[in-house]
């Protein structure tokens, strides 16, 4: 059993760093250098794939803010609709995965990849899992995902004295295992373009639908959470990509994009 405690924060002045932010920055830095190291193994060009994952970046915060406000609190965000634009203010992890498939498809439009881009969604997808379990690490720090009371060794006492499952550090040791699996997939060698992004899908999704049956306090609509319509969309998507765009020819990296 865990017992109840705030999450880490150092004051500075008027600023606060709370640990998920810390562990969120050091979950995309360490993501960065995995895209960056693995593009010149495959010989993709690393600006390509950084500029990629800054669009991913910029339309997964936007999304995952925008998308709790109007998904999982409507009323309070007609009430206050100021609110949509504190982005620093409630994420949801679907809505960022929504936000950031708009934005790797308007850098892939404006890019001009077509097939391409199979190859650099990849690299974002391989990465993913690494950057995720820092990122749920700090969820599990916040204990902003309780879930249901439980017995459950690795329980954590909640602000209101009940031993409930704590979501964030759930799908945190999920997620190592799935992010070091994806380490050992890559080294050394190249997979067929859209693996790590059908993979990525059809591990996550099942386990996180699950997972969301647990959650203590979340909105539901015909008894089911946001998340899971979002991750039966997703297990979707990823068996489709798996079946199909193996398939697909690929056209080699253009020699200019070395840049």
């Amino acid at each position: 059993m865990i017992p109840y405690f705030e999450q880490p924060s150092l004051s500075l002045g008027p600023v606060t760093i709370h640990a998920f932010g810390v562990l969120l920055a050091v979950g995309i830095l360490l993501g960065m250098r995995l895209i960056r190291r693995r593009a010149a193994f495959l010989g993709l060009a690393p600006a390509t794939a950084e500029r990629l994952t800054i669009w991913i970046l910029l339309g997964g915060f936007a999304g995952a803010h925008l998308i709790d406000r109007l998904v999982y609190f409507p009323a309070d965000a007609l009430a206050h609709p100021w609110s949509l634009l504190r982005f620093w203010e409630g994420l949801s992890s679907f809505g960022g995965f929504l936000g950031a498939i708009v934005g790797a498809a308007l850098f892939v439009r404006h890019e001009r990849l077509g097939l391409r881009k199979w190859p650099y969604l990849d690299l974002v997808a391989y990465a993913f899992p690494t950057s995720w379990f820092f990122g749920r690490t700090g969820c599990f720090l916040a204990f902003d995902h309780p879930g249901s009371a439980t017995g459950f060794f690795l329980a954590e006492r909640y602000s209101d004295g009940v031993l409930r499952h704590n979501l964030g550090l759930d799908e945190a040791l999920y997620t190592l295992p799935v992010a070091l699996f994806f380490l050992w997939l890559g080294r050394g060698r190249a997979r067929t373009p859209g693996f790590f992004v059908g993979w990525l899908a059809v591990l996550y999704a099942p386990v996180r639908f699950l997972l969301d049956f647990l959650r203590y306090v979340d909105v539901r609509y015909f008894d089911f959470t946001p998340g899971q319509y979002g991750a039966a969309a997703l297990l979707v998507v990823g068996v489709l990509i798996l079946r199909r765009v193996p398939a697909a020819p690929v056209a080699p990296p253009a020699s200019d994009e070395k840049k």
